[in-house]
Order: C-alpha cells, then sequence, then structure tokens
C-alpha cells in the first residue's frame, strides 16, 4: 500500500470511517504478529499485543492525523504493547521462552511465478523462513519486505545495528545454504562460469 493511501485510510479512521480501520487492521495484522513474536512467547500472546495495539487506536483515533511514517509508528507502538504485556505478565516463564520458534506463516513476499524457481523450492525457502527465531524472522520482514534500512530496524526492535546485522547475516546463511542443497539434491548440472550467476538469480528471489 502506497503513502498516500495510508495516509488517506489514518485521515478516513480519525473520522471514525470503519471500513478504513479494517483495511489497516487487515493490512497490518499479520506483519504486527512477526513483530510482537520477537519479544513475547507465543502467537497467543502475540494477538494479545496486537489487538489491544489495535484497540488504543480505535479508542483515540484523532491521534493518527499527525503521524508522518505510519509504518515507523506502528511498528514501534507494537514494541512498546510488547513490553506492557511483559510488564503486565510478570513470570519467569515469559522471558524463558523468548527465542521459541513459532509457526505462523509470513506475509508472501517473494515471488514464485519466477519460470526458473520451482514450486517445491520455493516452499521449501517459506518452510525456512517460517522456522527461523522470532526476532531474526521479524528483522528478516522488517528489511526484506517492508524495506527497512538496519538503522531503522535496531530502533524498532530496539537493539543495536550490530545485532540487526548479525541476525540478517545468520538468515541468509542458512536460506543461501538451502538454496544450494536443493541444486546439489537434483544434481543440477551447471558449467562453473554459469554456476554463481544462476545460484545469484535464484537468491535474488528471496533474499
Amino acid at each position: 500500500m502506497e503513502s498516500c493511501q495510508i495516509k488517506n485510510i489514518l485521515i478516513r479512521i480519525s473520522q471514525k470511517d470503519e471500513e478504513a480501520f479494517n483495511i489497516l487492521f487487515n493490512f497490518y495484522y499479520p506483519k504486527l504478529i512477526q513483530i510482537a513474536l520477537a519479544f513475547v512467547p507465543g502467537i497467543v500472546a502475540a494477538q494479545e499485543v496486537v489487538s489491544d495495539l489495535f484497540y488504543k487506536i480505535l479508542k483515540n483515533p484523532h491521534t493518527l492525523e499527525k503521524v508522518d511514517d505510519f509504518d515507523n509508528y506502528i511498528f514501534l507502538a507494537v514494541k512498546n504493547q510488547a513490553y506492557t504485556y511483559l510488564k503486565r505478565n510478570n513470570r519467569k516463564t515469559v522471558f524463558n521462552s523468548l527465542d521459541q520458534t513459532e509457526d505462523y506463516i509470513l506475509p508472501d513476499f517473494r515471488n514464485p511465478e519466477n519460470s526458473f524457481i520451482s514450486d517445491e523450492l520455493f516452499h521449501l525457502v517459506e518452510k525456512v523462513i517460517q522456522q527461523l527465531p522470532p526476532k531474526r524472522k521479524a528483522v528478516f520482514l522488517l528489511i526484506k519486505e517492508e524495506g527497512k534500512k538496519y538503522k531503522e530496524v535496531a530502533e524498532i526492535l530496539g537493539i543495536s545495528i550490530k545485532t540487526v546485522e548479525l541476525q540478517m547475516s545468520h538468515a541468509l546463511k542458512l536460506l543461501r545454504k538451502t538454496v544450494q542443497r536443493y541444486l546439489e539434491s537434483k544434481d543440477v548440472k551447471i558449467k562453473p562460469i554459469y554456476k554463481q550467476s544462476m545460484t545469484s538469480r535464484l537468491l535474488s528471489v528471496f533474499f
């Protein structure tokens, strides 16, 4: 969704337009779940965090008129809401399970229609992304789908730029290995001079 479209929707929400609110909710909900999972343990907790955030927006819609960069605003807001959740549920088990992997489907931000990518490889890579640790998945999502810079991601998630770089590096390394192993398992015969080019084309679809 273009920034001008989002701005228009925010103005409509500030005027208590229910349809506009539903559009915003449906567009951002899956993304915010991924961000919330970087902070809270489990899909139920993440859903509670995101629902609470949208409830606050619904209660004070007039505040949206002054928001310039809604992406950064909403991503920072879900982080703060997650911290509120953790304070409210200050139990040892909450903090011990922050790194668990959740099987929650990411929005589809790659293009499976490229003829040189098989459905099998596409779903294999999709599965690997789904199984990334929550914080690593959130970093990957913000950079690769939302187009955020490392500095912005660091601010949104409350981590250092070095940590963002490290998390992204680990994610890409795993995904590259997945693609390479797939090619090897299929015994793809590629001349050395072309092998790097084809691998780069394959990786560019996802990375």
